[in-house]
């Protein structure tokens, strides 16, 4: 559900599930699925193994170039009926006018421009057709948990954080390999004083994690810290920092795909826009889905 994988378990279950069994079962042979933002496709092996993809063509688009793997496990017979399609925004489909007869999306929808992606997707949807979205709540657990990984991530990549001080420590840890650059470490005054402040940022860690609604970045940078610096002992300090380097890359690209999520998330007068630019006129409904007692995503359906 979000970027912290062991703090929330079961992407489909309470209301969620209960959302998208209601939007699969009114499907019949010969109808067609669209797939806005679908990643790898989790929305489309959820209908197929629900069974409600008998005889329905799905067609999934992401700005990505998405590769689902699970596709390999299907049967040579119901692999034709998924197609999948990358390098493709919501905002530009690639589809004939009134070609679906669902129209689903899940945590994706919301990033994109919606008043082009609610114009398009209006143009491909037949007019008895349905949708189906489910959307980030900005009041959810994702939300935020994903608050909270935000501050942690900030830390580690800032200005003396983990990520500075590891950078300042791996020469040193390179010294160490040799048993004369251990004796000379042990007189180095600014070497120890390093080492000494290293240990102070790794105490703040797990003071931090300590406090934390989702402290997983801050166990797997650490983590991630002791593999790099044995890494460093073994191949020397341009390899501790090749690595380091890609760490920093790492994190740097989460922060960015957290606070997206932050900022895409829809309130109360979000959503109300939202379900008034996808209606057109007509009602849609607005519900807030739950799972595990939290609350997890805003559900939106069209029913003509």
């Amino acid at each position: 559900m979000h970027s912290c994988p062991t703090s929330f378990s079961g992407n489909y279950e309470g209301e969620v599930a209960d959302f998208w069994s209601r939007s699969f079962s009114g499907l019949r042979p010969g109808q067609r699925v669209l797939d806005l933002c679908c990643g790898n496709g989790p929305l489309a092996e959820l209908m197929f193994r629900s069974k409600s993809a008998h005889g329905v063509r799905y067609d999934g688009v992401d700005l990505a170039q998405v590769n689902p793997l699970w596709l390999g496990t299907l049967a040579d017979a119901d692999r034709p009926q998924f197609a999948f399609h990358g390098g493709v925004a919501a905002e530009a489909l690639p589809f004939a006018d009134a070609s679906f007869d669902l129209v689903i999306s899940q945590f994706g929808l919301e990033y994109t421009d919606l008043e082009r992606t609610m114009q398009e997707l209006g143009r491909v949807l037949k007019g008895t057709g349905r949708v189906a979205l489910v959307v980030h709540h900005a009041a959810s657990r994702t939300v935020q948990l994903a608050r909270d990984e935000v501050t942690h991530l900030q830390w580690l990549l800032g200005r003396d954080g983990l990520i500075d001080q590891t950078r300042l420590l791996v020469p040193c840890v390179a010294r160490s390999a040799t048993e004369a650059g251990r004796r000379a470490l042990a007189t180095d005054a600014a070497a120890n004083a390093l080492r000494t402040r290293f240990n102070a940022v790794q105490q703040e860690l797990s003071a931090r994690a300590s406090r934390a609604s989702c402290p997983d970045p801050l166990h797997e940078a650490r983590e991630a810290i002791a593999v790099l610096l044995e890494a460093t002992a073994r191949g020397g300090e341009a390899e501790g920092l090749r690595r380091l380097e890609g760490l920093a890359a790492e994190l740097q690209d989460s922060l960015h795909r957290l606070i997206a999520l932050c900022r895409c998330a829809l309130d109360e007068a979000g959503i109300g826009r939202l379900a008034r630019q996808l209606g057109r006129g007509q009602p849609a409904e607005v519900s807030a889905l739950r799972a595990q007692g939290h609350l997890m995503a805003w559900g939106l359906a069209l029913n003509p």
